[in-house]
């Protein structure tokens, strides 16, 4: 019941996040002020922000590695990863 809890919550707050990335104003003020803006929606607000523009694209490094399947050569594995590091790195129109 616990995991279920603690899942339910974590969609909630990432439905609220989507909305938030999606709306050009809620985004800029995500960028401009995130600890407000996470603590509003009930997530932690001891993280930073990499917002991607036209110029700039972050990729995430995931923390942990499963270095069996990268020895391996698991090319689901390393699908997982790209998706992982790229996120929502890719645009159908350029942002501005």
């Amino acid at each position: 019941m616990h995991a279920q809890k603690t899942y339910d919550k974590d969609m909630e707050i990432g439905a609220k996040l989507g909305a938030i990335i999606q709306d050009s104003d809620s985004r800029a003020q995500l960028i401009e002020n995130p600890a407000e803006v996470l603590a509003s929606v009930g997530a932690a607000s001891d993280v930073t922000i990499f917002a991607d523009t036209a110029d700039m694209v972050h990729l995430v490094v995931p923390a942990g590695i499963d270095a069996a399947r990268v020895a391996a050569g698991d090319e689901a594995y390393f699908e997982e990863l790209g998706k992982a590091a790229l996120g929502n790195c890719y645009y159908e129109d350029v942002p501005e």
